[in-house]
């Protein structure tokens, strides 16, 4: 067995869950599309499901997001109740009690025991028992109760129930964790304490991929039904094809789906309609309606490699490729005979990935992750025990790290507005100072801020995912050449930016500065089949972590240590030979210069943002240009977004062309010819009438076709492939 098997939350893939995946593989199932917002039968199935399984106090249908990990899932748990508690004017510090008898939450919260009010996540404590809660804890304002089921765990206890009856009282949320119960039948479903919200794990696939979920009663859910909440928790991995499926797998094998189940299930899988119905009732009500509005939710029946074989046989060019963890492409075939065939459960996989990662990086030591949210967590953990005696940590405005606790911090200042309410998740982490890296006097804030020696960590995108922007060169150089001095710790989140997307080095940074301390890396390492990141830092930062806790570097390392997706992307990784990679850097650089061209001789295309593989195209024009994450900005560019999609059989949802890596370059040039053939003759006026057609369309078909007129007339003519449309594969 691999060294770290009985410390992770996973088991070593069994032969059922890799005979599914390969069927999946086979079968050209589309499993990453746009992150949490991908709306597909699997998801849908699967959020019916635990709608019907699980008893929360709900008048309405259950909604469940699903995500990568438990610990993903409880993140979200407790941003709910902080977010409640500050909407009903319960700002009373979010705190929040883990009913935990183990304690095995504790040290992600505060890895450094600095106290509730210094802890990387504030204000959680915890408890072994309703009554040394009382005890400990006795009248503090919950935000949120949160009971860690164990086997034998009495939800009936007298004081556990006083505990969540006061807790009630309060205003506060009640919540189960199943995160830790092994899955033996539906007693993992009951709800005797009838609570607002059950959290879910690794244990409900069987601990044999990545997986999370939180099931919410729908009046605790509508806090995030509107258009700027519903995006409160969404990740990348979530609600992807693979894991729903071993889940509903492991679920039916478990007996607990029934000949009802299996009636309704079959309807989801067989029509897009039902699929965007259930979709819409129990995984994201809000997010639904938008993909309805601005056809974001693709019938996708094949793909392969950078192309989507959607509806009846459409043809289209996938440029939203997972969000940006499109390394490959679509389910590449060598995964089948070469990594699903050929896994040794006995053989650690990490080892052979840390290892590559180290050439490719220049850092010495490798931590496994599920996200690139919890990556960061674990990268600004480890940052912390290598530095314990500092405490700040400075960042940029623009970046995004993850929804996640300690991630959100990172995001705080991101471009996606993510809370309705100001500070709605507080308290966030004290020691955090933010710099606006455009600012005229950026240099200058930054070098006063640093003199200070509690700087423990600078931490920064190079490129910023949702703008494209770069920091500039003379920031960048000041944080290089000041960091023997002042002894700050560079960390780069490259979860988007690496895997040679943005630059000609494997890391994005490589290219400006010398290598971080600290780096995390996601995204392309799935190779766009299961959830995986990694954190890598250098000889001194673990050696100095280690000399801090050694026994909390040890649960960082083991915890999520998953063979088969660490067997996945190093198999990824070796494919990609330097030679094979300059072949797609050449042909990104082609890209470019034709997408610039067309982009000048537009009416509505501004200049191009990004580079390499990381590209952006941008609006420009009159009556175009709105502040990037402004309402008019983001319906201007989901409908030119839609525009092109319809005329050219592209699909670059927000404009984001994030393209496999490994792009054939024939691809790339149809690309471009299918943009400017799209766009040509698209006016301001143009994108008005379609972005109020789509809007309007919702309540008025015939208002919604006048006011679009022809403008969505297909301008490209692609093949179609009939056999796609007779199925749903």
């Amino acid at each position: 067995m691999p060294r770290s098997a009985g410390q992770s939350v996973f088991r070593s893939a069994s032969a059922r869950t890799l005979e599914l995946i390969t069927q999946l593989n086979r079968e050209e199932r589309c499993n990453f599309l746009m992150a949490s917002n991908y709306v597909n039968p699997s998801a849908a199935k699967l959020g019916y499901l635990l709608d019907d399984l699980v008893r929360v106090e709900s008048r309405g249908p259950r909604v469940t997001y699903l995500l990568s990990s438990g610990l993903e899932a409880l993140s979200a748990a407790i941003k709910l109740a902080r977010h409640t508690a500050v909407r009903d004017g319960r700002d009373s510090g979010g705190w929040i009690l883990l009913i935990d008898p183990r304690g095995r939450y504790q040290e992600f919260m505060d890895p450094l025991g600095a106290g509730v009010d210094d802890a990387l996540i504030p204000h959680v404590v915890s408890a072994s028992s309703a009554e040394e809660a009382g005890s400990r804890y006795a009248g503090t304002p919950w935000a949120g109760v949160i009971v860690v089921r164990e086997a034998d765990t009495d939800l009936d206890d007298a004081r556990l129930r006083d505990l969540l009856r006061d807790c009630r009282q309060g205003g506060g949320l009640v919540i189960l964790s199943c995160t830790d119960l092994e899955l033996t039948g539906a007693d993992m479903f009951a709800n005797p304490v009838a609570a607002d919200a059950v959290v879910f794990g690794e244990t409900l696939a069987d601990r044999q991929v990545p997986f999370g979920a939180l099931t919410m009663a729908d009046e605790a859910q509508k806090i995030w039904r509107n258009h700027v909440d519903c995006f409160a928790h969404t990740s990348t991995y979530g609600g992807n094809v693979i894991c729903a499926e071993l889940v509903l797998d492991v679920l039916d094998r478990a007996g607990v789906i029934t000949d009802r189940h299996r009636t309704v299930m079959t309807e989801i899988e067989a029509d897009p309609a039902t699929t965007l119905e259930y979709w819409g009732r129990h995984i994201n009500p809000t997010i639904a309606e938008m993909a309805k509005t601005f056809n974001l939710n693709l019938d996708v029946r094949r793909a392969v490699g950078g192309r989507l074989t959607v509806g009846e046989g459409r043809d289209v060019i996938d440029c939203a490729g997972g969000f940006g963890s499109n390394l490959r492409g679509h389910n590449p075939p060598d995964l089948v005979p070469e990594v699903f065939q050929r896994h040794d459960p006995e053989h650690d996989y990490f080892v052979d990935l840390e290892r590559e990662l180290a050439g490719l990086t220049g850092l010495a030591h490798g931590f496994p992750s599920v996200s690139g949210a919890i990556g960061n967590h674990m990268a600004v953990t480890l940052a912390a025990l290598a530095h314990p005696q500092r405490r700040t940590v400075v960042t940029f405005k623009g970046n995004y790290g993850g929804k996640t606790l300690f991630s959100l911090n990172l995001s705080k200042y991101g471009p996606q507005k993510t809370e309705s309410v100001e500070d709605a998740f507080r308290p966030y982490y004290a020691k955090l100072i933010y710099l606006d890296p455009f600012a005229t006097d950026a240099v200058e804030q930054f070098q006063r801020v640093v003199r200070d020696d509690s700087v423990a960590l600078v931490w920064f995108e190079l490129i910023q995912g949702a703008s494209c922007r770069q920091l500039p060169a003379e920031l960048l150089a000041t944080i290089d050449r000041l960091r023997d001095e002042r002894g700050y710790l560079v960390g780069v989140d490259e979860v988007l930016t690496g895997g040679w997307r943005s630059g000609t080095h494997y890391l994005c940074h490589q290219d400006v500065m010398r290598p971080a301390d600290i780096v995390t890396l996601g995204k392309t390492i799935s190779d766009m089949t299961m959830p995986a990141a990694a954190v890598m830092v250098s000889e001194d930062v673990y050696r100095r972590a280690n000399e801090t806790d050694p026994e909390h570097v040890a649960r960082l390392r083991n915890r999520f240590h998953h063979n088969l997706g660490a067997h996945i992307s190093v198999h990824a990784l070796r494919a990609m030979d330097l030679d094979t990679v300059a072949g797609h850097q050449k042909a990104y650089a082609e890209l470019r210069a034709s997408l610039d061209a067309i982009c000048r001789d537009s009416k509505v295309l501004g200049p191009v943002a990004g580079r390499a593989a990381h590209l952006r195209l941008t609006m420009a024009g009159r009556g175009l240009s709105f502040a990037q994450g402004s309402v008019p900005h983001t319906l201007l560019t989901l409908a030119l977004a839609d525009l092109i999609f319809q005329r050219s059989n592209v699909y670059v949802p927000l404009l984001a062309i994030r393209h496999r890596v490994a792009a054939d370059p024939l691809d790339l040039r149809e690309l471009a010819a299918r943009i400017e053939t799209g766009t040509r003759g698209i006016t301001p006026l143009m994108i008005y009438r379609h972005a109020l057609g789509c809007l309007l369309g919702q309540k008025s078909a015939l208002l919604g076709r006048l006011l679009k007129g022809r403008a969505a007339t297909p301008q490209v003519r692609t093949g179609t492939n009939p056999s796609a449309s007779l199925s749903r594969s």
